[in-house]
């Protein structure tokens, strides 16, 4: 075997266990409040194209899992990330008020509420997976375990926004089901 095709071998032998270690969820202290925030590794991307503006231009939105930890009580939330690579010239951003989400997991439509918001400790910094894109709008849902862990196990998974203008459903773009099963073994309120 020569040095090239060894090369080869070990660079794929080394993909394939870097992508079969578990995705470790983060603990952050947030020193304003002592809330623990326990944050997913990485998050679902759902994706819709843009071709009625260009040619590749697409609406995102990450949703992270956090869990706060305020002396003893547990809550988790689902946080989103709305963003899009469309010129906003060419289509409007949406409303910040525009928050309600429908998750469509397995044919099950989950109808979420956003909070009034974002709950306390979780200002928007890169430890919660915010997207670099310089015109992110934050949601905060409230959610159990049960939501987040039929979520994690559905085959198939999509999302819409009922509020915005155009309401055609967002597809998985990212997979961030096996890190949200992993937050999931580690979260204290589950």
């Amino acid at each position: 075997m020569n040095i090239r095709l060894s090369l080869l071998v070990l660079v794929a032998a080394l993909s394939s266990c870097a992508a079969a270690l578990p995705r470790v969820p983060r603990e952050i202290i947030d020193e304003q409040t002592a809330n623990t925030l326990l944050v997913v590794s990485s998050p679902l991307v759902f994706a819709r194209g843009r071709s009625d503006i260009a040619a590749r231009a697409h609406d995102y939105l990450n949703a992270v899992a956090v869990e706060i930890d305020s002396s003893g009580q547990y809550r988790q939330y689902l946080l989103t990330y709305r963003w899009s690579t469309v010129d906003p010239r060419m289509a409007a951003p949406p409303s910040p008020a525009a928050g309600a989400l429908v998750i469509i997991a397995d044919g099950r439509e989950i109808r979420l509420t956003p909070l009034d918001h974002l709950p306390v400790g979780v200002p928007l910094r890169p430890e919660l997976l915010v997207p670099n894109h310089g015109d992110v709008l934050a949601h905060a849902y409230a959610v159990d375990a049960a939501t987040l862990r039929f979520i994690a196990a559905s085959r198939t998974v999509s999302l819409r926004l009922p509020q915005e203008a155009l309401d055609t459903a967002f597809d998985l773009w990212e997979d961030g089901r096996g890190a949200l099963a992993e937050f999931l073994k580690r979260a204290s309120a589950t």
